[in-house]
């Protein structure tokens, strides 16, 4: 069949240190590639070239290799490949309980209920990841009446170098952790113990993590150089402060101690512990009793071969065939949908953004009324101002209405004085008129008697 595999992260054969998702895609490939499959793999293209570029470019280039079904490493992508063909979805990380230590577990539950729901096979690393899933299918419309999903565990890889002669350390064990700081890891205090039990008689060393004093602290390493180290070490510390995400995890950093041989000191409740007590891998007790052993087994071949036979015991429980064989008789075909709450979640992403966008008009009409009450209070102020003036100006204008009654008052009796005064000079002048009257009308009686005389006087003189 064509097998087409996504996955995010450079190829594990770069000069770079390699991701989880990238491993298990090329022993997803391997595996398949063994059983005469013909495979394709397929990552972003910030990790390689010839990757693919977005959700609707990744569909593009899944629907142009034709696969009879698609295997995702990356659930993210998974809702863009389902259209394509029949997908199994690997949940090898329980990325919920890590993304309770990012902050981001609300993004990171949404993201797993579109996986599942888009998925018509899902894979899981360990039993215990299957309790974990097994509630989440079941909100997703999955059958729980048999156990759901396969059990792919991780993969030993079989390409490590055997074990260098100048293993160990000349004074005493030498112990390696390796791994990357995520905050859902704190080797601390295991680190603080080995530290104690070494006393000064022997060597730890990390690789990608912080540097600590009396540790020599590598940096994060391509995978051949990370095999190589694995190769110079007695055993592999693997303490981390326990909690649900240590307890459900299995991680690659297991995988590849045991391809080296390396016996494991590790915790008691993480998934490999009762295996590591049970085949005699490693020690899940203190860390002093680990070193004990170790000093003790550089000097006794017969503890030696006992170890190396139990790590070689449990390194072959995680061989490829035996990893992937329920991978590889798995038919593909469609699963029937029921129901999911994958529909609600969609009601309530479009909730969200819809409430989104009232919260923002909401913001816009909050500044709106913020800006008329500011404009409302500045008009309250001038309205005020106004009042005032208008109180002033009323004043002035009773004021001087006041004076203008007085005014009026005054001038009417003025001009009642006048009036009356006219009134007595018009009657005088009425009386002047007429005694000029009777003046005149004596003046010309005067005239015509001077008139008389004076042609009397005429005659006389004649």
């Amino acid at each position: 069949m064509r097998v087409l595999v996504v996955f995010h992260g450079a190829s594990v054969d770069g000069d770079g240190p390699s991701a989880g998702g990238a491993l298990r895609a090329a022993t997803h490939g391997r595996a398949l590639t063994a059983a005469g499959h013909t495979v394709k793999l397929l990552s972003r293209v910030q990790d390689g070239p010839g990757g693919y570029r977005s959700p609707r470019d990744l569909t593009r280039l899944a629907a142009a290799f034709e696969p009879d079904w698609i295997l995702c490493v990356a659930p993210t992508e998974a809702p863009a490949l389902a259209p394509v063909a029949p997908l199994v979805v690997d949940l090898y990380a329980p990325r919920m309980l890590e993304a309770a230590w990012e902050g981001t577990q609300e993004i990171e539950a949404d993201r797993a209920l579109r996986a599942i729901h888009a998925a018509d096979e899902v894979l899981v690393s360990n039993p215990r990841q299957r309790w974990w899933w097994a509630g989440i299918l079941g909100l997703c419309g999955w059958e729980l009446t048999e156990a759901p999903g396969l059990l792919v565990p991780l993969t030993a890889t079989e390409d490590a170098p055997p074990r260098a002669a100048t293993a160990g350390h000349p004074e005493g064990p030498r112990l390696i952790l390796g791994g990357f700081p995520w905050p859902w890891q704190d080797p601390d205090a295991a680190i603080a113990e080995a530290l104690d039990a070494l006393g000064g008689r022997g060597e730890l060393v990390t690789v990608g993590l912080p540097p600590r004093p009396g540790v020599r602290c590598l940096p994060a390493l391509p995978r051949a150089a990370w095999l190589a180290e694995l190769s110079t070490a007695d055993a592999a510390l693997d303490r981390y402060a326990p909690h649900l995400e240590r307890q459900m995890a299995l991680s690659f950093r297991q995988m590849d101690y045991l391809a080296a041989g390396l016996p494991l000191c590790t915790d008691p409740d993480n998934v490999l512990g009762p295996e590591v007590t049970e085949l005699g891998a490693g020690w899940t007790g203190s860390i002093h009793e680990a070193v004990d052993v170790l000093r003790k087994m550089r000097k006794n071949a017969r503890l030696r071969e006992q170890s190396a036979a139990g790590v070689a015991r449990l390194a072959a429980r995680y061989r490829l065939a035996l990893t992937h064989a329920p991978l590889l008789a798995w038919s593909p075909r469609r699963r029937p949908r029921r129901f999911s709450v994958v529909g609600a979640a969609r009601e309530r992403a479009a909730l969200r953004e819809r409430l989104g966008r009232l919260d923002r008009r909401a913001e816009a009409w909050q500044a709106e009324l913020q800006a008329k009450r500011a404009e409302l209070t500045t008009a309250h102020d001038q309205i005020a101002a106004l009042t005032a003036s208008i109180e002033r100006m009323s004043a002035a204008m009773l004021d001087v209405a006041g004076f203008r009654r007085e005014a009026v008052a005054v001038l009417g009796t003025r001009l009642s004085d006048e009036h009356n005064e006219a009134e007595f000079l018009r009657r005088e002048l009425e009386i002047l008129r007429a005694d000029l009257h009777k003046k005149d009308q004596e003046r010309f009686r005067l005239q015509a008697e001077r008139d008389r005389l004076g042609g009397v006087l005429a005659r006389l003189r004649r």
